[in-house]
């Protein structure tokens, strides 16, 4: 009970500097404020933000994506469905599913990123990252002679739903960033059907 309760404490303290980074990010830059002006935001000291970040760009963007590796492994093994981009977007599900807590984060982020063309080059990076290694997984289930810019093509199309998601859940509070995400994904299929 008490790890649970120490766990609790640990995700509402990142949670804080993450919403904290952010409006600073918002209101100041990426690059107008400091790891000092971040705990003092917080109400914290400089070695608990060091103690949960390494650095700003983790403030600001959160960890890195990750998915459990059983749900990496069932999709290179071609599952769950068999069909590759549904696959992929129950993949995007997994990376989400405890990102989207709290959809008033999800909005301050954007508009953090929009707002600055430093953060928006960090989270590019990171993305480039994270479709490096989804490529790689799509070619290791299709095979090797699946063709990359084809895999490319689908991630993008992916991130091009998420942004989109990302714009619902701004215009549209009520809804949860997730159930954007799949009305966005709806409004694809039936686009393109």
């Amino acid at each position: 009970m008490c790890t649970n309760r120490r766990e609790a404490k640990r995700l509402l303290t990142a949670l804080r500097l993450q919403q904290c980074g952010l409006q600073l990010t918002v209101d100041k830059g990426f690059d107008g404020w400091t790891i000092d002006d971040l705990a003092v935001a917080a109400d914290v000291s400089r070695r608990t933000v060091f103690n949960y970040f390494d650095g700003k760009a983790d403030v600001v963007l959160g960890p890195g994506i990750e998915v459990d590796p059983e749900h990496v492994d069932a999709f290179v093994a071609g599952g769950p469905s068999g069909r590759l981009f549904d696959d992929l977007i129950l993949l995007a599900h997994e990376a989400i599913k405890d990102r989207t807590g709290d959809d008033q984060l999800i909005t301050l982020m954007r508009e953090a990123i929009v707002k600055d063309s430093r953060l928006l080059v960090l989270v590019h990076n990171r993305l480039e990252e994270a479709a490096t290694g989804l490529v790689e997984c799509v070619r290791q289930r299709e095979g090797d002679d699946f063709p990359a810019q084809q895999a490319r093509l689908l991630l993008k199309l992916l991130l091009t739903f998420f942004d989109h998601a990302l714009d619902r859940t701004s215009a549209d509070p009520g809804h949860t960033f997730t159930e954007h995400f799949d009305a966005t994904i709806a409004d694809a299929r039936t686009a393109l059907a």
